[in-house]
């Protein structure tokens, strides 16, 4: 079950006043999509945009377009037993400290706890983001239950529901309110669907097909215009487009005046040139030659996402991440091959975050995005011998990188002497309890994309407070 949203009711109403509300507020959303997806073809600042629609379509629909309650979320899936790479790069606290060679940790008596996070939490020499201030690094939950072993496509039970939603679906619920031309994309593995991506997220085979994804669906967008719901609206989206090729300062673009469809294929592809994923992109991400593809499947994801979030096509990406199994990476050599990659990668996802401002709201997406990590399995981290997939206690991991909404460091732990610490609802150390951990895990994802707003989240985190407990209060 996925979770519906806010604008399902409003199909069942039957009051004449409350249909033409509806059909207004559809309208008004389908202008804002398209006039995001025209603005960004034409290289035109998303604060721009806002200042066209407030001149074409009055102050109540720019507000709208400038609005954006929630965080953009990005999802790594890690399945098959791979989310034990992702161990290699945020260790459990005591496992790293042990400087035990026999451990399943490639770096032992090296790195350090980190001072000033929230809970403990332990940064070694391929640990991403060690420079970030401590309030803003990682947030790791011991919740829930590892599986062995789930493929990527049915990744459901790695960290159980909140309320009956996963927590793909419930951040598509949540970003609902803020206008998208694609709200959510699922990239398959191998031609598989992610069964539990949220419903109506539009599905590509690799980073590189959200290229073309993105041609269609301006294409689409662009349709509104050849097929108006009525002559208010067309001319709006005309007037609009109109200021929007003013403001690109292109003379090349006068052409786009003809036809609908001529505008909506000129939109395709610029969007395309826009997203096109470049040597200069691959090189800062550390990707060459001699790159596994599967490091280089999700460094693409990245690439392409930083891109797609700052033109404000789309609010969320849940995608498959390494799915190889690594048994044997100790033995073959990967775990000093492997998290070295992952960290510059990483670092460069980062790097872009922080670097790209997107202009509607004044900030830098790495204040506006929410990270996780999640799969079916950590592995046991107590040895490093074929790497055996049952974890300690039978516990499984989430991380999550909340842009400062959650405490930071590990709630929860993985001990030396195979047991499992747990956590309360207030978060204090507690005996471990799989489903409990979890829903206090999820809710907390779910309050990180709200921005901190506990009443956003109320309809499904079932009376779990995160303020205060897990997340940092909101700023009123």
């Amino acid at each position: 079950m996925t979770m519906t949203s806010p604008l399902e009711g409003t199909r069942h109403m039957k009051s004449p006043l409350a249909k033409r509300d509806h059909e207004h507020d559809v309208s008004r959303r389908a202008l804002i999509k398209w006039t995001v997806a025209a603005g960004a073809a034409l290289g035109v600042s998303r604060g721009k945009i806002i200042e066209i629609l407030e001149k074409t379509a009055g102050k109540e629909t720019a507000y709208a377009a400038a609005e954006s309650p929630t965080t953009r979320s990005f999802h790594i899936v890690a399945a098959r037993g791979s989310l034990s790479w992702f161990t290699l790069l945020f260790p459990q606290v005591g496992i790293a400290q042990a400087n035990n060679d026999t451990f399943a940790y490639h770096t032992p008596g090296q790195g350090a706890k980190l001072a000033g996070t929230d809970k403990p939490y332990f940064v070694g020499p391929d640990t991403p983001w060690a420079a970030l201030p401590a309030s803003k690094q990682f947030t790791g939950f011991v919740c829930g239950s590892a599986n062995t072993h789930m493929s990527s496509p049915n990744p459901d039970a790695t960290v159980l529901d909140l309320g009956m939603n996963n927590v793909f679906s419930f951040a598509s619920g949540l970003q609902s309110s803020t206008p998208a031309i694609v709200p959510a994309i699922a990239i398959n593995e191998n031609g598989n669907r992610l069964t539990s991506a949220p419903l109506g997220a539009a599905a590509v085979d690799s980073a590189a097909d959200i290229v073309g994804l993105f041609n269609s669906a301006a294409s689409r967008a662009g349709g509104l215009l050849a097929q108006p719901q009525n002559a208010t609206t067309y001319a709006v989206q005309y007037a609009a487009f109109a200021q929007l090729n003013r403001a690109s300062g292109r003379s090349t673009q006068r052409s786009a005046y003809n036809t609908a469809v001529g505008a909506a294929g000129f939109l395709g592809t610029n969007l395309a040139a826009q997203l096109k994923i470049t040597d200069a992109d691959e090189t800062r991400y550390g990707v060459g030659s001699g790159t596994p593809n599967n490091i280089k499947a999700l460094a693409d994801a990245m690439i392409v996402a930083v891109k797609a979030f700052q033109r404000g096509l789309t609010n969320s990406i849940v995608l498959p991440a390494m799915n190889d199994d690594p048994h044997g990476a100790f033995a073959g050599g990967g775990s000093t091959t492997v998290p070295p990659m992952l960290k510059k990668m990483f670092d460069a996802f980062m790097a872009d975050l922080q670097g790209t401002t997107d202009s509607a709201t004044g900030q830098a997406l790495a204040d506006d995005t929410v990270i996780t990590i999640s799969g079916d399995t950590p592995k046991n981290a107590l040895t490093r011998t074929n790497w055996p997939d049952n974890s300690v206690g039978g516990a499984n991991l989430m991380m999550v990188y909340s842009a400062g909404h959650l405490k930071s460091g590990w709630f929860g732990s993985m001990n030396t002497n195979n047991t499992v610490t747990g956590f309360d609802q207030t978060g204090a150390d507690a005996t471990f309890n799989a489903a409990n951990t979890s829903k206090f895990a999820l809710a907390s994802v779910a309050y990180a994309i709200a921005k901190g707003d506990e009443r956003a989240i109320s309809a499904f985190s079932n009376g779990i407070t995160v303020s205060g407990n897990f997340g940092r209060p909101k700023n009123l």
